[in-house]
């Protein structure tokens, strides 16, 4: 982030203060007579965490715990009238120290958020409620959806601009004078999915996990038109179905997603949910070309690759530098993955700092060079370095693969990466080439980053490594030349840091092609 673009926020923050932080703007959001009730309160459909809920009322929450949907969602999961009065507690704190505006609960995506969750939960805490504490409810309710409406702005993107859209749509139908505010939220999010869902049905971003909860609070906002009989424009209902095939296309066999581009394993009963929710149904796709990704599935093997360039800079404040990545999993068991994204709110240390290693190139399985990103990440985070990347798929008589390069290297060190992988026809064999084409002398290292679940071990002095699955299942990693080592590794998948190993190769450039081979081949009981 320059200095110049520090100042800007600077300079925009302090006139937000003096504009919505002073008396008479809260007059302004204040008159009128606010409305004495909730007339369309759809309860929201997604699962909730009982063992979260339970730790909310054992008091093992985070102090700081938001009365959000994640947090009334795991209350509702044990649905007992401690639950229902524990959800009334956490608003009611919210509004003693929130109620008005505030420089970070009143940014447009957290306030669409809450009034989408304070709605959508009220069938549930409002019976545990007094009347007095519904109707200072209420009155705040319409309070941040005035703001809202006024202050929402067509620069918001991904899942945030999502949320603020969709509390605008269940605050202005309960609220009189909604039906601008409804209008001027189709509009934005008309041109959201316009801008950022893909020919192909991937996001933008190339993240996953905002696939994800994109769809999830379309479906919402669906749901909710549906039910005040209101139909969604057409152009909102394609990029709902568009999103569908290829948020399956991200799933590993244990029901989880992959990890690319700052998304997280999530939750597969929540998945499960919005793919239900969706009732749009159609094949896993075995590429999504205008996203980057690859997807090559054999027996009971599954390959997922990113073979794309990274994110445009606009959507890449969650962009990895992992060109070229893959993950390996084998039935519901997990070999080789990527380490992740950053775990917000469970890690000790700076932010940024865990946001830069995870979104190394080292934190991938694939090949640095000098120690180096394979594109440039700047100081807030955005990957901002420019490499092209190519792939070709084919097909031979008991195997398919992809053939794909990369140039993220050539500028700075003359150096392109090709990889090639080739599965088997049985899914029992996995073949791997890297070809580092360019400058003799550059150092380079080759990854396998491993599940947390996976043991591993050397043999054959460091040409081969075994893998160990928890069901028993073994597997041989095996390098043409050169030695294999074990080190200590992270894995972010998700809500919590695990400790885990990497297997890595490293060596030196020579005139003309530099190629490791390697092999993953299952070993047969018997």
């Amino acid at each position: 982030m320059t200095q110049a673009t520090k100042l800007i926020g600077k300079v925009r923050r302090s006139v937000q203060s003096v504009a919505y932080g002073n008396p008479l703007y809260q007059k302004i959001l204040s008159a009128g007579d606010a409305p004495r009730h909730l007339h369309f309160t759809p309860a929201d459909p997604w699962p909730g965490d009982a063992q979260a809920g339970q730790d909310l009322l054992s008091d093992k929450a985070s102090p700081t715990e938001r009365a959000d949907s994640a947090a009334l969602r795991n209350l509702r999961a044990i649905g007992t009238e401690a639950a229902r009065t524990a959800g009334v507690q956490l608003i009611d704190k919210w509004l003693l120290y929130f109620d008005n505006w505030h420089e970070t609960e009143w940014q447009a995506e957290i306030l669409g958020a809450r009034i989408a969750a304070w709605i959508g939960f009220y069938d549930f805490y409002a019976p545990a409620a007094s009347p007095e504490f519904k109707a200072r409810l209420i009155a705040s309710l319409h309070r941040q959806w005035k703001h809202l409406a006024r202050t929402i702005s067509p620069s918001l993107k991904v899942v945030e601009a999502v949320q603020a859209a969709r509390g605008l749509i269940y605050g202005g139908l309960n609220f009189p004078d909604g039906d601008g505010a409804l209008g001027l939220a189709c509009e934005l999010l008309q041109r959201q999915v316009a801008a950022e869902i893909l020919a192909d049905g991937g996001h933008i971003s190339r993240n996953p996990s905002a696939q994800l909860h994109m769809l999830r609070h379309l479906v919402d906002i669906r749901n909710i038109l549906n039910l005040a009989d209101i139909r969604m424009p057409e152009a909102i209902g394609a990029g709902l179905a568009a999103l569908i095939p290829a948020l399956k296309f991200f799933r590993h066999g244990d029901g989880g997603l992959g990890l690319f581009h700052g998304s997280v394993e999530e939750t597969p009963l929540l998945i499960d949910a919005v793919l239900t929710q969706a009732t749009v149904r159609g094949r896993v796709l075995r590429r999504l070309p205008e996203s980057g990704y690859e997807r090559l599935m054999a027996g009971r093997s599954l390959l997922l690759i990113d073979a794309g360039s990274p994110p445009p800079r606009a959507y890449g404040a969650e962009g990895h530098a992992g060109l070229l990545s893959f993950e390996f999993s084998y039935g519901r068991e997990r070999l080789i993955v990527n380490c992740g994204a950053v775990p917000k709110g469970n890690v000790k240390g700076d932010l940024v700092e865990w946001r830069a290693a995870c979104a190394a190139t080292a934190a991938h399985t694939t090949v640095t060079v000098e120690d180096t990103n394979a594109c440039e990440i700047d100081s807030d985070g955005h990957i901002t370095g420019h490499a092209q990347t190519s792939s070709q798929r084919f097909e031979e008589e008991d195997a398919h693969g992809i053939d794909m390069a990369h140039d993220g290297y050539r500028a700075r060190f003359s150096i392109v990466h090709n990889r090639i992988l080739k599965l088997s026809g049985d899914g029992e064999t996995l073949l791997g080439r890297e070809i580092l084409q360019g400058r003799e002398g550059r150092a380079f290292s080759l990854r396998w980053h491993l599940h947390p679940s996976v043991q591993a071990s050397l043999s054959q002095g460091g040409q081969t490594a075994l893998l160990r699955t928890p069901s028993g299942s073994g597997w041989r990693l095996r390098i043409e030349t050169g030695t294999l080592g074990l080190e200590s590794s992270i894995y972010c998948g998700g809500a919590v840091p695990r400790r885990t190993m990497q297997i890595k190769t490293s060596g030196l450039t020579k005139t003309g092609d530099t190629v490791v081979a390697w092999r993953l081949t299952r070993e047969r009981k018997g």
